[in-house]
């Protein structure tokens, strides 16, 4: 479900601006941290546009992650209801497969929370070993397409969990709906 970006009146920023009786402030997901009178004001700087980007990417991230795991308990209980029981869900082939995906994506994301908290606990204690490296890092990496300040093992990780997290449920209640019909 889209959160929808709620409207707050915004200080005049300029007494002489036309635009500043209409002006508005959007806050939300996709919400700049000001909407001015021209495409060029809608952030102040880069790195404000960056924070905006990076604010929405962990917002449906996290919003994949709440939603995938709703759906598949979903599916789940809707091969309950429809098959009955344990016998009935064991007598559907696609019910049997619909569950068992389910179960392999909430495995595979719990292993997955594992690797990630576990490689992001070495990321801090290799950063906390070594300062100046890091800061060093941090100066190289600036400005350039990297993983850094993360790994390359961490963004794969990530990438994987959010296919997961993706494509399993939806392909499990696919699986549902053919048992369904072919009951």
């Amino acid at each position: 479900m889209v959160r929808p970006a709620e409207r707050l009146p915004m200080q005049d920023p300029a007494p002489d601006t036309k635009a500043a009786a209409t002006t508005t402030q959007l806050v939300g997901p996709t919400a700049p941290a000001a909407v001015l009178s021209t495409a060029s004001d809608l952030y102040a700087s880069p790195s404000e546009a960056l924070k905006a980007v990076r604010d929405d990417y962990l917002y449906w991230t996290g919003k994949l992650s709440d939603t995938s795991l709703q759906l598949s308990y979903a599916v789940i209980a809707a091969n309950w209801a429809a098959f009955g029981s344990v016998n009935g869900i064991l007598a559907s082939f696609w019910s049997k497969l619909s569950v068992l995906l389910v179960i392999v994506a909430l495995g595979v994301s719990v292993v997955g929370a594992k690797l990630v908290g576990e490689s992001l606990r070495d990321r801090i204690q290799y950063a906390e070993a070594d300062l100046s490296r890091w800061s060093a890092e941090f100066k190289e990496n600036a400005c350039k397409r990297s993983s850094w300040p993360f790994t390359q093992k961490i963004d794969r990780l990530g990438r994987i969990l959010r296919e997961t997290r993706t494509w399993l449920p939806l392909v499990a209640g696919l699986l549902f709906v053919i048992g369904l019909m072919t009951r």
